[in-house]
Formats: structure tokens, sequence, C-alpha cells
């Protein structure tokens, strides 16, 4: 290729990598209002590591928990609170109501959680507990939250954990912890309304009869909640509403025990398999609402354990609040170290290696934002790192394997592209088994691990591409820039010879 189509070349590809590195990695303000996020700020992170506040899109890493109490357990904090200001004698008849546990982190009611005239928990409170359990992690479950976890603290409270990145953590912890069978009640108020679905006349009186279940839609910009009844149940609901009219207003309650989910106001019969409610809904609300209304209707019962929410607290990144800034701190020294070696080494073609790596890494950032259950985790910034690696020594073979042909005195062309033959094949082998090797974990490994082999195994495909044919195409449009191309490439042979 001759010097001005290189020139063209190089300086297209200079200008695109620029663009690109401005895009994924600079956030700027757009005059006093607007703020450009870049694409490194628009991707979730992971919780454990702390973060700081980019434009208008905040992170800052950790998130908020809750600690829920079923019915009969108290905290510490509240028994001494009820302790405070008693009479002695109070004191002595309200420890005797509670019994320790857990070395005095809660506190249980004998009258509920034990057997009578015993300190033996009862086989009712521990299932009822277990049930308890199993149905908030169905419900937390079902919103697909990257980060969030359930974990049962001293025996029996359990404590749920949302990162800071989901907006509706509060909405979530206050909707996930209705108890109860799911009913709907209809009326003029909610004090008079009366239970309409499941009814109270006949035989049938499950839920399930009449309602298949719940789910969330987001159509142009507004969210809904969609109850799908079955057949008996949309006849149920059109007979209920069918003396409705815009004269005089009615409201349809749609309850969890004794929780209204969200109400409906009514003013003509309602006969639809599919009700579609939006009231005000963020994508995630709706969310939360379908959720706990679907799992009440095929997990809830009326003997549902009562639950009382404690206060919401803030949990801090467990690498700590700045160790975003390090990571990207330590890999801006490792990018720096790795282009010195190869400058060092390569002289200017070691241009040709970071132009390559910088493709490979803006390929990586694009898709990790693109991918909905791709997110920056120690995990995926280790897959992009070992697969950076793996480039790296791609390409460091390619020049080896290049050197050796010039110091046997073949010209720099036919050196390139006969060291290039001959470690073809290595490079390809070594890509596609660690790919391979790669895409078999994602499949088989649990999720932080899957984070690492999905992430890893990408990026081997995005190296081997980059490895052969990114950086050999910047080796081709630089050489021409050159008089000497072994001096372009830092080769050395004994015995000088012109190229053709």
């Amino acid at each position: 290729m001759g010097k001005v189509k290189s020139a063209i070349c190089l300086t297209l590809m200079t200008i695109a990598i620029a663009v690109l590195c401005v895009v994924c990695a600079v956030s700027f303000p757009c005059g006093s209002i607007y703020y450009f996020n870049s694409i490194i700020s628009l991707t979730d992170k992971d919780a454990d590591l702390g973060g700081y506040l980019i434009g208008e899109t905040g992170y800052v890493g950790g998130g908020y928990a809750v600690v829920y109490y079923p019915e009969g357990v108290i905290s510490a904090q509240e028994y001494n609170d009820s302790l405070a200001g008693k009479t002695d004698e109070e004191k002595e008849e309200y420890e005797s109501e509670y019994l320790p546990y857990a070395n005095g982190a809660i506190y249980l009611e004998r009258e509920i959680a034990c057997t009578e005239g015993t300190d033996t928990l009862s086989e009712d409170f521990v299932a009822g507990f277990d049930q308890m359990v199993s149905l908030l992690s169905d419900r937390f479950e079902r919103l697909h939250v990257e980060d969030a976890f359930l974990q049962v603290c001293d025996g029996y409270t359990v404590r749920i954990f949302l990162p800071a990145n989901y907006e509706a953590a509060g909405v979530a912890f206050t909707y996930m912890g209705y108890t109860g069978a799911f009913s709907i009640s209809y009326g003029s108020d909610e004090s008079s309304a009366t239970v309409a679905i499941p009814s109270q006349k006949g035989t049938q009186h499950e839920i399930g009869y009449y309602v298949k279940g719940a789910s969330a839609r987001t159509q142009s910009g507004t969210s809904y909640v969609i109850i799908d009844f079955t057949s008996e149940g949309q006849s149920l609901f059109a007979s209920t509403t069918a003396s409705a009219s815009s004269d005089s207003t009615s409201y349809a309650y749609f309850k969890i025990g004794d929780n209204t989910a969200f109400s409906l106001t009514v003013s003509e019969q309602i006969d639809q398999s599919s009700l579609a409610v939006s009231g005000g809904y963020t994508g995630d609300s709706a969310e939360i609402v379908a959720a706990l209304i679907d799992s009440a209707v095929k997990n809830g019962s009326e003997d549902d354990m009562t639950v009382q929410m404690g206060e919401i607290y803030r949990v801090e990144a467990a690498y700590g609040e700045n160790s975003l800034l390090f990571v990207y701190i330590a890999l801006g020294v490792c990018f720096v170290g790795m282009a010195a070696f190869f400058l060092i080494r390569y002289r200017r073609l070691g241009v040709a290696h970071i132009y390559s790596f910088l493709v490979f890494l803006l390929a990586m950032i694009l898709c990790v934002w693109a991918i909905s259950f791709l997110y920056y985790s120690m995990e995926a910034i280790l897959g992009i790192l070992l697969s950076g690696l793996v480039l790296c020594v791609s390409n460091a073979m390619a020049y080896e394997y290049a050197r050796r042909e010039y110091e046997t005195g073949k010209t720099i062309g036919y050196s390139v592209k006969t060291g290039y033959k001959k470690c073809f094949w290595h490079v390809f082998d070594l890509h596609v088994l660690l790919a391979i090797a790669g895409f078999f974990t994602f499949f088989v490994a649990l999720t932080g691990l899957q984070i690492f082999a999905f992430t890893f195994a990408l990026g081997t495909v995005f190296s081997l591409v980059c490895s052969l044919a990114v950086n050999r195409f910047c080796w081709y449009i630089m050489m021409p820039f050159a008089k000497d191309g072994g001096e372009f490439c830092h080769f050395k042979r004994e015995e000088a010879e012109d190229d053709e």
C-alpha cells in the first residue's frame, strides 16, 4: 500500500478509535443543563465495588438492606426499648413473655413461638418461618436484580440486600413484606368493600381458580401491571362490576392479606381476560407489584406468617467506597506498563499493538454495556484483563516469529508474511481452546464464575480477531512510513539487506 492510502487509513482509524475512547470513557457537561454520560458510567456495576457520582447517573456502590421479623420475633433493641420506663413488676412480667435467642440478638414471644409450657420452639412456628423464607426468596428472585440476596440471620430473621443502583429498593422492601392470600375487594371505599374474588359462595375459594397470575409490561413509556383471569375469574369480576356506572364511582382493591397492593377506579363493567392497570408505575415498581401478586397467587395463603419490616439501612461496598476508582487506576497502570514494554522492545511497531489492544478494549466495553446480564465486577474485570493478556502474548508471538525470519536474511515484508503463517495455528488453537473452556464454564458454573467465564471467553474471541486481523492490518498500513522496515520493528540482523 502506498503512503497516501496508508495515511488515509491510519488517519480514519485513529479518529474512529479516539471518538470511541471518548464515548466509552469520558463524561462531560453539555451546556448548563445536560450531561453526556460515557458508556462506562452507564454500565451496571457490581455492588461490591464502591464508586462515585458521574453526571446524572450516579453510582456509589454498596446498597440497601432491611431485616424482616416474623410474627413473634422482635429485635434486642425493640425488647430493650419496651423495658425502658416499666416498673420492676412490669419488667418481670414482660421478660417472662419472651425467650432470648441467638445470644440475645433477638427475642421470641413464648406464646407464639414456643410449645405451650416449654421453651422449645413449636413445629408450627418453625414450619411457618421456613414457608416465609421460601415465599420471600421466590418474590425477590422474580425481580431478577443482580447482586440481590436473601440471608437468614440469628436463626429466625431474614435480611434482604438490594444494590444501590436499583432505584426501587424502598418500594421492593415494603411490598415484598406483604403476606397473606391474594384477593380482590369491591365497593365504594376500602373500609366497606367486600371480597369479590375469590368467591365466598359455593365451593371454590382458591384464588388460582379465578386468577392465573400477574405480569408487568412497559409500552410507549407507560408501565402496566397485568392481571390474567381464568374464564371463571373473568365472569365473576364482570358480574361484580356490572352495576358500575360513571354516575357513582366504585373501586376495586387488589390486596395481599390486609394490605392493598393497588386500587382501581371502576366506572363501567370490566369484562376482560387480562386487566392492564397503570397507576403511575415505573418499570421497576410495576415489576415489583406484579411479582408480589403473582407469587401470592401461586404460593401465598391465609396462613402465611405475618412479618414486620425493620428500618432500611445503607450497606457500604464490600471492597470500599473508592474501590472502583482504584480498579480503574490499576488498569491504567497495567495499560501503561504494557504499552511501554511493546514500545521499548518493538519501537514503532509497538504502536500497532496499542491500536489493536484499544480496539479489543473498546469492543469489550461496548459488549459489557450492551449484554444485559454482564456488568462491571471483579470477575468481569479479571476476565477482560486475562483475555487482554492473551492478546498481548499472541501479538508478541507474531512479532517474534517475524523477527526470526528477518534474522535469516529475508526481507521485512516476506518475514511478516512467513511469521504470521508459521504462528497462525498456534495462535488460533490457543484462542479456540480458551474460548471453548470459557463458554463451557459459563454454562455449568455459579453466577460469579459465570460472569468471569463469559467475559473471558468473549474477550478471547475478540483477542483472536484483533491479533490475526487488526494487528496485522495496523502493521501493514504503518510500514510504508518507515525507510527501513527492520528499524521500524526494531529487528536486527548481522548482515543488512535492502527491502524489496
